[in-house]
């Protein structure tokens, strides 16, 4: 029973969402950490793109993602050699991770919020309230 309540794609998908929002966090973390760290590369979270790809998978025009593709989609941390910002080889520009924190703030807090919803519904179908 707890399966049918916990383990559909919405919930899947929001947890899921919310993981891949604790790590990016991590990352722009550490990232600005090392912002004097010669040689060091910024590093960013790839989560939302296969995300999107899974939930766009179309059976007769409606969203029918089973819960095991969702909950296998993970976020990966990936390596960006393609720049340098410095000539030590660094490439972490502060302001640009200062942007990305403020908006995995708010996508954090709005997933969070979601979350908050979905077990007040929960709560308000088992006491009808």
């Amino acid at each position: 029973m707890l399966d049918s309540l916990f383990g559909n794609s919405s919930f899947s998908a929001m947890t899921e969402a919310l993981n891949a929002s604790t790590l990016r966090q991590q990352v722009i973390a550490n990232n600005l950490a090392n912002v004097n760290t010669p040689g060091y590369k910024r590093q960013s979270v790839q989560f939302e793109s296969a995300l999107d790809a899974a939930l766009k998978q179309r059976a007769g025009g409606v969203y029918a993602v089973p819960q095991q593709s969702i909950s296998a989609i993970k976020p990966t941390v990936v390596t960006d050699n393609s720049t340098s910002m410095r000539t030590d080889g660094n490439n972490v520009d502060p302001e640009v991770e200062n942007a990305d924190l403020a908006i995995n703030t708010i996508k954090y807090e709005t997933l969070v919020q979601s979350v908050t919803n979905y077990f007040q519904d929960l709560k308000t179908a088992v006491l009808g309230r």
